[in-house]
């Protein structure tokens, strides 16, 4: 029997519910689904057990053998055992590692949960010394960052607490729920592995940036050791994006600063607050653009950071009925 080929990466994966578990994979440049039937597949990827980062590890949970490990999407071989995940988690979670998993350095991998009225995060520290492997358990922990109005029908005037939505790792922290205001800062000290939470106050709060009606979707992403934060701005219906902004963090000034490119790359968005980066010559994608895939409309769109408002939409050739959009991506 012939081993199973892996499907080419970055690539958009869509979940659906027809006959299959496995999400059907899409190709970005030609917009066609990649032949599952052909072999093509993502190790360890499935529909319901499985959350992607965006430095490409997927972090499996198989019931089927209480086990629990980071797979490399472009090699089935390629495995890193971590402590089982105790309880099975939505498959909406934000899943981030903290750095390199195979690198010298130890690594946090953290999960979100994202269910609403749920702050919740997991997390566990494994590696160090280049080795990868199991490292301390995982640990539940109910955080809180402050409170909000809550503007839900039947709950206004109400306060709820904030949970974390946009979330991206940098330099070693996590950074999240970002705003031209503030970013929050989620750090582990090492012995023993607890979270602490902190926030840099923008030093000279940018205007504008929320959209039509103050609505606005944002985005943390990584590239290069440097922090983004992308803002899709919504149209009336609360849904269309009509343009974008992007801004750079200058950690040295604690302050954003509004940039027109992204130093050549493509910034890949999704829901769970995904936010990643890769050179765009290097897999075929178009040079200082942002992705953002709209799996109910089986399309994504291509947002030109420079030319304002200029907005291509990619419909997906046969593409399933399905909720969720997520992008794989390369390890390297």
């Amino acid at each position: 029997m012939d081993e199973p080929r892996v499907a080419p990466v970055p690539c958009l994966a869509l979940k659906h519910g027809a006959d299959s578990d496995k999400p059907v994979l899409f190709s970005i440049s030609d917009a066609t689904a990649i032949d599952n039937n052909g072999g093509v597949d993502i190790p360890g990827l499935t529909n319901g057990n499985a959350w992607v980062t965006p430095q490409g590890w997927i972090l499996v949970r198989s019931a089927s053998d209480a086990s629990t490990f980071l797979q490399n999407p472009q090699d089935p071989d390629g495995k890193i055992s971590l402590p089982h995940l105790p309880r099975e988690l939505p498959s909406t979670c934000s899943c981030r590692l903290s750095g390199k998993p195979n690198g010298s350095e130890s690594c946090i991998v953290l999960l979100v949960e994202t269910e609403e009225d749920v702050t919740v995060l997991w997390y566990c520290r494994f590696g160090g010394g280049g080795g990868g492997g199991e490292g301390e358990g995982w640990v539940r922990h109910e955080y809180d960052v402050g409170t909000q109005w809550d503007i839900r029908p039947g709950k206004e005037g109400q306060r709820e607490k904030v949970p974390i939505r946009s979330i991206a790792a940098c330099r070693g922290k996590f950074y999240f729920n970002a705003t031209p205001e503030s970013v929050g800062v989620l750090e582990f000290t090492p012995t023993p592995t607890t979270p602490v939470f902190g926030s840099i106050a923008i030093a000279d709060p940018l205007p504008g940036g929320y959209g039509v009606l103050g609505a606005a979707l944002g985005f943390l992403v990584e590239a290069e050791d440097d922090l983004y934060m992308v803002r899709l701005l919504l149209d009336r219906d609360f849904e269309t994006v009509y343009d974008l902004i992007v801004y750079k963090m200058d950690f040295s000034e604690q302050q954003w600063h509004e940039v027109d490119d992204i130093g050549g790359r493509a910034f890949l968005l999704a829901p769970a607050y995904f936010g990643a980066s890769r050179a765009a010559d290097e897999c075929g994608l178009e040079k200082d653009s942002v992705y953002v895939p709209y799996a109910h409309k089986k399309c994504f769109e291509v947002c030109k950071v420079e030319e304002k408002g200029d907005i291509d939409v990619v419909n997906l050739i046969e593409a399933p009925d399905a909720k969720i959009g997520m992008w794989i991506m390369p390890t390297d």
